[in-house]
Formats: structure tokens, sequence, C-alpha cells
């Protein structure tokens, strides 16, 4: 796997502290459209999040439809939960 940039670490820890964002993906006005239902990190960027759905550290978890558009909520996978504690074992080393 290539080496994570630092915003993809930064988001990656937000999901790996319990961060769950809600993705639009009916097609309709709100294509594309976020939100996050609990706590918002402190950057969030599309690109960034979907590199890390690409590369199989976060994961979708269930769709919800609300009044007819359909969210999906996506949340850290096992892969990167184990990725992220590799991280920060190799950073109490250092």
């Amino acid at each position: 796997m290539k080496k994570l940039s630092i915003h993809q670490i930064e988001l990656l820890t937000f999901f790996y502290n319990g961060g769950i964002v809600e993705f639009c993906t009916s097609v309709s006005p709100k294509l594309g459209d976020y939100h996050f239902p609990t706590e918002k990190p402190i950057k969030f960027s599309k690109t960034v999040f979907f590199s890390l759905v690409r590369i199989g550290l976060l994961k979708e978890n269930k769709e919800e439809m609300a009044f007819g558009i359909r969210w999906s909520n996506f949340s850290i996978s096992e892969k990167g939960i184990k990725l992220h504690n590799e991280l920060e074992g190799r950073n109490e080393s250092d």
C-alpha cells in the first residue's frame, strides 16, 4: 500500500475515534452532499475521503432513506483499524 498523506491519516484517525459520515447516493439535487451525525472532523475533503474508501480503509455500513433520498453511512473498516494501530505503534516507538 502507498504511504498515506498527513490528511489521509488525520481523516482515518477521525473515523478510528468513532466518526461517521453520511453521503447522499441518490440521483437527485442532493447527490454527493454529506453530513456528520455527531462530531465533524477539523478538515474534510471528499477527495481524501474517497481515496480511503477506494483502498478499503473506510466502508459503507448501511443505507437509509429519508424523504425518498438515499444516504449511505461510512465508517472505518477492519483494514483501517489495523493500519491505524500500526501507524500509532510506529509513532510511539519514534
